[in-house]
């Protein structure tokens, strides 16, 4: 016995059957007799692709692509009776079918595992019915145009900009910018959908996470507007905007740890100590409260549409060149006046141009510490629009947590810096 042909035919079997698995689910509830195909036809049809790869090697593919015509005819066929007597215009169990047969092809011919990874994610999909419409159904005109243009910037323009070096100092580099562009998008984008999709059912602290993936600014402002209004507890929206700027210190190590991985090593702790310690206080503040079902509405810009994501790239590129010019005209000094100025308004540009940099000419402490002042303005800003805002029964619960939270981070810093 060949093992390695027995190998491949039990997976070309086994594509069979996860996907025939999840089909009959679906359609379980139909009556014997008007199910396309079921848990053990899948089976069959995945291991008729396996079987027929391995007899083409000996006869040609000739015999392959006989075979997949010939169960597309029985596939059309059995839509067409779909069609007549059961009313279902719906082809995707009908194209699961092919799509099973060719995995269990792409398994006969050598390639098992990459077969058997494809077909475990198209069964997920397929699970994945009932979500996906709602999802679509939430999905306005303008997000979804919006969301095409930055997969046509992604696919089409990216690879057209020029990889090298340009303007001053050298300083932009046309595809760098794009990709990060791109990355920073993607991350506010992940956050922007979750708060599109669960935004009306997620309570406070879990909207200031979601919220803090897009914009922590806009979970200060709202969270503190609310505390003014006394809409909420001032424990609970306090907890929310220090967890909003966790999730922003968030960003920034994964921001640091992708584009430079040595730069992520010297910020884990001092950025860490940004994250973790709101965490803390918001789970201590959590567990002496009530449950409460509280929400509130963000008001989130699509992070991907033209806009926003021009304005970023603008941004981007200014404090790309401002970098090299401050450090040319001021040394290390002249880095850190920039970060504290950039962190004002928003920290994920300078992170982004910082990390970048020290790629390049930048002294690794030098970004880091750039970064951490960045980050540290930003925090600071985010407690003074709480206080200034909120009041003085919000800031008796902002002021302790940021405080601890800037503290820790100096005292983790002084070691490395």
């Amino acid at each position: 016995m060949n093992l390695s042909i027995t190998y491949r035919l039990a997976i070309a079997l086994a594509i069979g059957l996860i996907i025939g698995m999840e089909r009959g689910w679906q359609s379980r509830e139909r009556p014997p007799g008007s199910r396309v195909a079921g848990f053990r036809s899948f089976a069959f049809v995945g291991l008729m692709g396996g079987v027929t790869a391995l007899l083409a090697t000996q006869f040609g593919g000739i015999l392959l692509a006989i075979s997949f015509l010939s169960l597309t005819g029985m596939v059309a066929i059995s839509y067409g009776f779909s069609v007549k007597h059961l009313d279902d215009l719906g082809i995707t169990t009908e194209l699961a079918i092919l799509i099973t047969f060719m995995l269990g092809a792409l398994s006969g011919s050598g390639y098992a595992a990459e077969a058997l990874g494809v077909g475990v994610v198209i069964a997920f999909l397929l699970s994945l019915k009932q979500e996906l419409h709602q999802t679509l159904e939430r999905l306005d005109r303008r997000e979804l145009l919006a969301t095409l243009q930055m997969l046509i910037l992604a696919a089409v323009a990216l690879p057209l900009l020029p990889n090298e070096n340009l303007g001053p100092w050298q300083a932009l580099n046309p595809r760098t910018i794009g990709l990060l562009i791109l990355f920073i998008a993607g991350i506010s984008y992940v956050g922007y959908f979750s708060m599109r999709v669960f935004g009306t059912r997620a309570g406070l602290l879990a909207t200031a996470v979601l919220g803090g993936l897009v914009s922590s600014t806009a979970v200060t402002l709202s969270f503190s507007r609310m505390a003014r209004k006394g809409q909420a507890k001032p424990s609970l929206l306090a907890a929310g905007i220090a967890l909003a700027a966790g999730t922003m210190a968030l960003r920034v190590l994964l921001i640091t740890g992708v584009v430079n991985p040595a730069l992520f090593r010297l910020l884990l702790l001092p950025i860490g100590c940004l994250a973790l310690t709101p965490l803390i206080a918001t789970i201590a503040i959590a567990l002496r409260q009530k449950p409460t079902t509280t929400t509130t509405t963000l008001e989130l810009r699509n992070p991907v549409e033209m806009g926003t994501a021009f304005g970023f790239g603008l941004m981007l590129s200014l404090i790309l060149v401002l970098i090299r010019a401050f450090e040319v005209w001021f040394g290390d000094a002249g880095i850190y006046v920039l970060s504290a100025i950039s962190g004002v308004t928003d920290v994920d540009a300078v992170s982004l141009s910082l990390a970048h940099s020290t790629q390049a000419s930048l002294p690794l402490s030098t970004g880091a510490i750039g970064i951490l002042i960045a980050a540290m303005v930003n925090t600071l800003v985010k407690a003074t629009l709480a206080i200034a805002i909120g009041g003085k029964r919000l800031a008796k619960w902002c002021i302790p947590i940021f405080l601890t939270a800037l503290l820790t981070s100096i005292f983790m810093a002084l070691p490395s810096f």
